[in-house]
C-alpha cells in the first residue's frame, strides 16, 4: 500500500507563500522586458509618422484640382527602390474614380516596354490600343490605365495587383519578363534583398511601416557607401544602376532562382486576378541585330585561343565556318558568341529558321541578363494555361513582320524596346485578342492601316524617344564601363528646340505640346495640330484647354459638328465665356440664332464687362425679330459700362430702326 499523504507543516506553507510573489514578480519582469522593445518601436513609428518620414505610397490618388479622377502616384515605386535618388514612374493615365456601369476598364502591367520606353505618352502600345478600341466601340467608354514602370519585375506586379483589382478592372494586360533578374528586388539587382522569396514578400507586406522604410534606407545607404560606383553617378542610366550581379550563366543557381521567382510570382499574380480576364503577352527582343552583351568561354579555357578560333571561323567560307563553329559549340555550349556568329552565317545563307535558333541560343546564353530567355516565355505559357489566362503571342506578331521572321532593328530600337511600329504591332496583337473575345460586345473592326495612320504619336514624342535612345546607348553596357554620355544635342528646327528643352527638363510635356500646337497651326498643318490636341486630351482628360483646342482645329477643317462636340466637352470641365462665344458664332453663321443667343447669353453672364458679348446678344435678339429685347440688352450694358462708343452706335441704330 502506498504511503498516506503528508500534511504540510507550518514551515512548508510559509515557503509556498514566499514563492508565489517571487514567481509573480518574475512574470511581471519578463512582460516588462518584452514590452520595452515593443514600446520603443511603437514610439519610433509614431515619431517617424509625425515627422513626415516616408509614406504608404498608395498606387492611386486623386488628381489635384480634379478629384473625380484618379492617377498613379508618382512615388509608388519608392516601395521597391531604396538606393535610387529618382524612381521610375508610369505614363500617368487618369481615370474616373467612380466607374460607370457601361465603362470597360483595362489595366496594363509590366516594365519599360509596357510603358512605351523610350517614347513619351503617345508611343506606348496602351495608348494606341485605347484609341483603336474607342473607335471600335464608340458608344462605350473605354479606359486603358497603364501602370507599367521601368526597372520593375514580377515582385512589383504582384504587390500592386490587389490595388488594381480594387479599381474594378474588366481586363488586365501583362507584358513582362525582361526585368526579372535586374528589376527591383530581383535576384541579380542592385536593389535586391536576397534570394528568399518568403523574406521579400514579407518585406513588401511590412514596408508600409515607417520603421521598416527607415531600416531599408539605412541599409541602402551603407551599401551605397561601400559600392565602388555611387548610385547617383552623373550621366549613368537607370539600366546601369540596377545591375548588381553582371554574370548570370544559363542554368546557374542564380539563373534558376530568377526563373523560379518569376514562376511563383506569376502564379500568385494570376490567382489575385481570378475571375477577371487576363491577357499576357510573350516577350520579344532584338534577335538578329544585337550581339550578346557578355559572352565568356567556360572556366579554364584560354580566352585568347577562343577569340582567335572565332575570328578564324568568321574568315572562312560558310561551310568551313559553320563546321568550326559547330565544333566550338560542342566543346562549350554556354558561350553565347559562338551561337550568335552561327546565326549570322546561317542568316547570310537564307537559312532563317536555323539562324533564328542560333540567335535565340545566343540570347539565352548572354550572361548579362537584360533580355528575357525563352524560359520566361515558357513560364508565361505554362502559367497562363494553368490559370485560364489568354496568351497573346506578341513575339510571334513581331517576328511575322520581320525579315525572315527574325526580329531585328526594323522593329527594335536597341536590345529589346520596340520602335513606334513595333509598339503598334504589340497594340494590334492585344486589340485582336480583346475584340475577338467578345467581352466588349459587338463593334466595328478598325483596320490596322487606319489605326496606324491615326496614332496620337506627336513629333515631340518621337524626337524625345530618339534622344533617350542616344543617351541609353551612349552608356554602359552598350559602351565600356565608366563611359558617360555627353549631351551635345543642337536644335535644327523649332520642333527640335522645344523637344530638347523637354529632354533636358527645362519645360513640361504639356508646355512643349502647346508650343508644337502653335507651330502646327501657324504652318497650316491642321491634321498634325488635331493629332497634338487629341494627344493632350488622352493625357489630360480632365483639362478643358485641349478639348477647346481640338474644337478650334476642327473648325478650321470645316468639321463643324465635331468641333461643337469638343467645345461642349470643354464646357463640361470648366465654364468659359470664350468657348461660349465661339459656339455662338458657329450657330450664328449657320443661321441658328436661338442657339447662338443661348451661348452669347452665357458668355455675357460670365463676363458682364465684355462689349462683344453684349453686342452679340443684341444682334441675335434682333435677328430673332425681338428688337425691343436687343435695345434693352444694350441699355442695361451701358448702364453698367458707360462710355462704350461701339455699343452706343449700335443702340442708336436700333432705336432709329424701331422709332424709339
Amino acid at each position: 500500500m502506498g504511503q498516506p499523504p503528508r500534511r504540510r507543516t507550518g514551515h512548508a506553507l510559509e515557503a509556498v507563500s514566499r514563492e508565489a510573489p517571487a514567481k509573480n514578480r518574475r512574470v511581471l519582469f519578463t512582460a516588462v522586458m518584452l514590452f520595452i522593445p515593443v514600446l520603443f518601436f511603437v514610439v519610433l513609428e509614431a515619431g517617424l509618422r509625425l515627422a513626415g518620414f516616408g509614406s504608404t505610397y498608395p498606387l492611386f490618388h486623386p488628381v489635384p484640382g480634379a478629384e473625380e479622377y484618379l492617377i498613379q502616384n508618382r512615388d509608388v515605386a519608392r516601395r521597391y527602390f531604396a538606393r535610387q535618388p529618382r524612381v521610375p514612374t508610369s505614363i500617368g493615365d487618369a481615370f474616373l474614380a467612380d466607374k460607370s456601369p457601361d465603362t470597360y476598364r483595362i489595366f496594363v502591367q509590366g516594365g519599360s516596354s509596357a510603358a512605351g520606353y523610350p517614347y513619351y505618352y503617345g508611343g506606348s502600345f496602351s495608348r494606341m490600343l485605347q484609341q483603336r478600341l474607342q473607335q471600335t466601340f464608340p458608344e462605350r467608354p473605354i479606359e486603358v490605365v497603364n501602370t507599367a514602370m521601368a526597372a520593375v519585375n514580377s515582385y512589383t506586379l504582384l504587390d500592386l495587383a490587389g490595388e488594381i483589382r480594387a479599381q474594378e478592372p474588366d481586363a488586365v494586360l501583362i507584358y513582362a519578363g525582361h526585368n526579372e533578374f535586374y528589376g527591383a528586388l530581383g535576384v541579380g539587382s542592385a536593389e535586391s534583398l536576397g534570394k528568399s522569396r518568403f523574406l521579400i514578400r514579407a518585406y513588401l507586406r511590412l514596408q508600409r511601416w515607417r520603421t521598416v522604410q527607415l531600416v531599408r534606407r539605412m541599409l541602402a545607404g551603407a551599401a551605397g557607401a561601400l559600392a565602388s560606383t555611387p548610385d547617383g553617378t552623373p550621366g549613368s542610366t537607370l539600366m546601369e544602376r540596377m545591375v548588381g550581379e553582371q554574370q548570370i550563366p544559363l542554368g546557374s543557381p542564380v539563373y534558376r532562382a530568377g526563373i523560379a521567382q518569376f514562376d511563383a510570382n506569376l502564379r500568385d499574380l494570376l490567382a489575385v486576378y481570378e475571375g477577371i480576364p487576363v491577357y499576357i503577352g510573350t516577350v520579344a527582343s532584338n534577335e538578329r541585330d544585337h550581339a550578346p552583351f557578355l559572352s565568356l568561354p567556360e572556366s579554364g579555357r584560354d580566352t585568347g585561343d577562343w577569340e582567335r578560333a572565332l575570328a578564324r571561323a568568321s574568315r572562312l567560307d560558310a561551310p568551313g565556318g559553320l563546321a568550326l563553329l559547330d565544333s566550338l559549340a560542342a566543346t562549350d555550349s554556354l558561350a553565347a558568341d559562338v551561337h550568335f556568329l552561327r546565326g549570322r552565317m546561317l542568316d547570310g545563307l537564307g537559312r532563317f529558321p536555323e539562324a533564328l535558333d542560333a540567335y535565340v541560343a545566343a540570347k539565352d546564353r548572354d550572361r548579362l541578363r537584360f533580355r528575357a530567355s525563352e524560359d520566361i516565355n515558357r513560364v508565361i505559357r505554362e502559367r497562363a494555361e494553368a490559370s485560364g489566362a489568354l496568351v497573346v503571342e506578341v513575339r510571334q506578331a513581331l517576328a511575322a513582320a520581320s525579315p525572315g521572321s527574325v526580329i531585328d532593328g526594323t522593329l527594335m530600337l536597341e536590345h529589346l524596346h520596340p520602335n513606334a511600329d513595333g509598339y503598334f504591332l504589340m497594340a494590334d496583337a492585344f486589340y485582336s485578342a480583346l475584340v475577338r473575345s467578345g467581352d466588349l460586345g459587338n463593334g466595328s473592326w478598325v483596320p490596322a492601316v487606319a489605326a496606324r495612320n491615326e496614332r496620337l504619336l506627336t513629333p515631340i514624342d518621337s524626337l524625345f524617344g530618339a534622344y533617350r535612345v542616344l543617351q541609353l546607348m551612349g552608356s554602359w553596357p552598350f559602351q565600356p564601363p565608366g563611359t558617360v554620355w555627353a549631351d551635345t544635342l543642337v536644335a535644327r528646327s523649332p520642333v527640335e528646340d522645344v523637344t530638347i528643352r523637354l529632354f533636358r527638363g527645362e519645360t513640361s510635356w504639356f508646355e512643349a505640346t502647346n508650343a508644337l500646337l502653335g507651330l502646327q497651326q501657324d504652318a497650316g498643318d491642321y491634321r498634325g495640330a488635331l493629332q497634338t490636341a487629341l494627344a493632350q486630351i488622352q493625357q489630360y482628360p480632365f483639362l478643358p484647354g485641349p478639348y477647346a483646342a481640338a474644337g478650334e482645329v476642327l473648325l478650321r477643317q470645316q468639321r463643324v459638328d465635331e468641333a461643337l462636340v469638343y467645345f461642349g466637352a470643354a464646357l463640361e470641365r470648366e465654364e468659359s465665356a470664350a468657348v461660349r462665344e465661339v459656339m455662338g458664332d458657329v450657330h450664328a453663321v449657320r443661321g441658328h440664332h436661338q442657339l447662338a443667343l443661348e451661348q452669347y447669353l452665357e458668355a455675357a453672364r460670365l463676363n458682364t464687362a465684355n462689349a462683344d458679348y453684349a453686342l452679340k446678344v443684341g444682334r441675335s435678339q434682333a435677328a430673332l425679330g425681338d428688337s425691343l429685347a436687343a435695345i434693352g440688352t444694350l441699355e442695361q450694358y451701358l448702364a453698367r459700362n458707360p462710355g462704350q462708343d461701339r455699343v452706343e452706335r449700335v443702340l442708336t441704330a436700333l432705336r432709329s430702326a424701331t422709332g424709339r
